[in-house]
């Protein structure tokens, strides 16, 4: 897995107020990353960012009403 896609489609977070095929072809390229995704906490984080993005991408849902994941950019260690 290459770590620049991953910091691409992690603009997903913060990035707000863009149409709705930029959150699609996020989502999209998140999938493709969890395809070849090893370990389940990358699994998980990328699961996560699909289901914002998917969410942001909806018609009528306003960017910053969904603010769980907001500024984070980066795996949380456990």
């Amino acid at each position: 897995m290459n770590v620049g896609h991953l910091e691409q489609i992690s603009d997903c977070w913060s990035l707000e107020g863009q149409p709705a095929k930029y959150y699609l072809t996020a989502a999209a390229r998140a999938r493709m990353l969890q395809a070849d995704a090893t370990t389940p906490r990358v699994k998980q984080y990328l699961d996560k960012m699909i289901a914002h993005c998917e969410r942001l991408a909806e018609p009528g849902v306003s960017p910053g009403s969904d603010r769980r994941y907001a500024g984070r950019t980066r795996l949380a260690r456990s």
